[in-house]
């Protein structure tokens, strides 16, 4: 019987909690909701219209100038590295690794409270193995693996951004 009356006061408490709209911290929308952020950086317009995708998705405000904005992301340097992780009896490749680094600092915009800090550079490097299955397809995968890796280093950085808010 003590059982179930646990088991029925957790219940209850997680419904309360549901009911009142509290929610972990970080889950959906990252606290970027409605917050104004402009992006800066030499990393290309590709990237830097990814990044600016994925803000909206989280709910922030993609603002055009620096004075509108509550911070500034300066997006630095975006890299992709290959490297052989395994070869054949015959010496070539079977096996690569492919990381991909995207190195960032944010900084207060114009809107940004008063004592708010700009922060040192970070990068974040995430990387995968892929395997060869033939050299006519290995570009291709490349590619393909390219374009996840810099989504989930944009990610992560976008966590980052989010905790300094």
């Amino acid at each position: 019987m003590n059982r179930d009356a646990a088991r029925w006061v957790v219940l209850m408490m997680a419904i309360a909690l549901a009911g009142c709209g509290w929610q972990l911290r970080g889950a959906a929308g990252g606290g970027l909701d409605g917050t104004p952020i402009a992006l800066e950086g030499r990393v290309g317009n590709r990237i830097t219209a990814e990044v600016a995708q994925s803000l909206r998705g989280l709910g922030a405000e993609v603002v055009p100038s620096a004075g509108a904005a509550q911070l500034v992301v300066q997006l630095e340097a975006a890299d992709t590295q290959r490297r052989t992780v395994a070869t054949g009896t015959d010496g070539f490749a079977t096996e690569y690794e492919l990381t991909y680094a995207l190195s960032f600092s944010t900084v207060p915009g114009g809107r940004a409270e008063p004592n708010a800090q700009a922060s040192s550079s970070q990068t974040v490097e995430v990387s995968r193995a892929f395997a060869l299955e033939s050299l006519q397809a290995a570009d291709a995968e490349q590619e393909a693996l390219t374009r996840d890796l810099r989504s989930e280093a944009i990610q992560l950085m976008l966590t980052r951004v989010g905790r300094r808010l």
